[in-house]
């Protein structure tokens, strides 16, 4: 054995007070546990099964690795016959799937195996995933969010549970798991890859983390200790940005509001617009400049890979970027529902005596002989205009927005019905009076938002 000292008896206890006080597991869940062949997983997946819980192995051969992954694959089901314990094997082709999502081949590894991993919970009833990440992997993971730029949640290593992924050996090192199997006399495959230093983790592992070991022997319980004060201090911080978003930020199906004001008196801007909007791919680069433009002009745009953020009059303005989204729509004569890009219903009828107009502004009412199909569903463009219904004179769409305060996010997500050219209905918003019903108006066109 590698460490003459090493207590199995006293590693058990601790994993099983971990199992129970970090994780939150009982003895009645069943588990998934995620197997790569690895001394830890190797590890965990014995110390469960040997502590009697209920237990079915996920094995991910991500073909990357040649023969050498294969030979992992047969070790997993080899290991999983002796423990008598049901193994679930998935071949994924990650480099395809990495080109096809324009992703890493790590982050594309990731996402496979919990899509799967979440598949397996489903169909085979299973509450909780555990994974064999240890307390190597935390202070690996800190170094690597530190070198990258994080905000304070990313100094605080890797979590013991999170929704429904539990990680119950994050209070041990690599090197007592090593021991652990070797006192069990249990194999388990190496990757050749993890000795490669030009992958950041690994310069990490090899290079930069003895050199702290060696200033001070006690680094792994002091990194523990430290991502756990962090951890406290995330809350906090975390409980302080939840308060503030919920006084001030407003939220809807399709923008997020930002008060530009409250956002200018608070005494830490980038770290609160670093907590708010990092989480939709901003990172500290373009928060320095969303900074610098609050005192700017209404209208600079900034973008992440999935959202868009407007700086208008009052507010920032949060939304997703729709990509390839069409700008015209056409409803043919005879339909009677769309779907897209809006859900509307059309119907036709004779106007009854006692017709009363509509007061709700997701139902239009159009004078059907006036109407020419197809009708055109399209947004709207410089130099529009109509006549609002009530009035005689024409008004500029641009105006019109004007008035009623319009953002610029709203503006772009309005949507025009168009007939013969004519803009017969702000969808939602406000009628063509040109179109609307009048005493010779004998059949009704009505459009409705559902």
């Amino acid at each position: 054995m590698s460490n003459p000292s090493f207590n199995t008896e006293e590693f058990k206890s601790r994993f099983l007070s971990t199992l129970e006080n970090q994780c939150g597991v009982s003895m009645s869940q069943r588990l998934l546990v995620a197997v790569s062949g690895g001394a830890d997983s190797v590890a965990l997946l014995h110390l469960l099964v040997k502590a009697g819980f209920d237990c079915m192995v996920a094995h991910c051969n991500f073909s990357l690795r040649g023969a050498e992954s294969d030979e992992d694959e047969l070790y997993v089901r080899q290991l999983c016959s002796h423990l008598n314990v049901v193994c679930n094997v998935n071949h994924f082709d990650t480099k395809g799937y990495a080109a096809q999502k324009g992703v890493s081949i790590e982050m594309a590894a990731r996402e496979l195996r919990y899509q799967w991993f979440h598949e397996l919970m489903q169909t085979e009833n299973i509450s909780l995933v555990a994974t064999g990440h240890h307390g190597n992997d935390a202070i690996e993971s800190f170094f690597l969010n530190l070198a990258r730029g994080t905000g304070i949640k990313g100094l605080t290593g890797i979590a013991w549970r999170r929704g429904k992924v539990i990680r119950p050996l994050l209070f041990a090192r690599s090197s007592e798991i090593i021991t652990y199997c070797e006192a069990h006399k249990l194999k388990y495959c190496s990757d050749s890859t993890n000795t490669d230093v030009t992958i950041l983790r690994n310069k990490i592992r090899h290079q930069i983390i003895p050199l702290f070991e060696q200033i001070n022997p006690s680094f792994f319980h002091a990194m523990q200790y430290n991502m756990g004060f962090l951890k406290e201090v995330s809350e906090v911080f975390s409980n302080e940005i939840d308060a503030f978003k919920e006084q001030f930020v407003a939220a809807t199906d399709e923008e997020y509001l930002i008060p530009i004001s409250k956002v200018k008196d608070y005494p830490q801007k980038k770290s609160l617009l670093f907590e708010v909007l990092n989480p939709y791919g901003f990172n500290g680069a373009v928060i320095d400049e969303v900074i610098k433009g609050l005192e700017g002009i209404p209208g600079r745009q900034y973008f992440s890979d999935t959202h868009r953020l407007v700086r208008d009059r009052y507010n920032l303005i949060l939304t997703r970027i729709i990509p390839d989204q069409k700008n015209s729509f056409y409803i043919q004569a005879g339909e009677t529902e769309i779907i897209e890009p809006l859900k509307l219903k059309i119907r036709l009828f004779d106007k009854e005596p006692d017709f009363q107009f509509s007061t709700n502004p997701k139902v239009a009412h159009f004078d059907a002989e006036l109407v020419d199909f197809p009708l055109e569903l399209r947004k709207w463009r410089k130099g529009d205009s109509f006549q609002p219904l009530g009035m005689s004179g024409f008004k500029k769409l641009s105006d019109f927005f004007i008035n009623e305060k319009y953002s610029l996010v709203q503006k772009e997500n309005i949507w025009l019905l168009i007939s013969n050219n004519d803009i017969i209905w702000i969808v939602g918003k406000r009628m063509d009076n040109r179109y609307k019903v009048s005493q010779s108006t004998k059949r009704i066109l009505e459009v409705s938002i559902v």
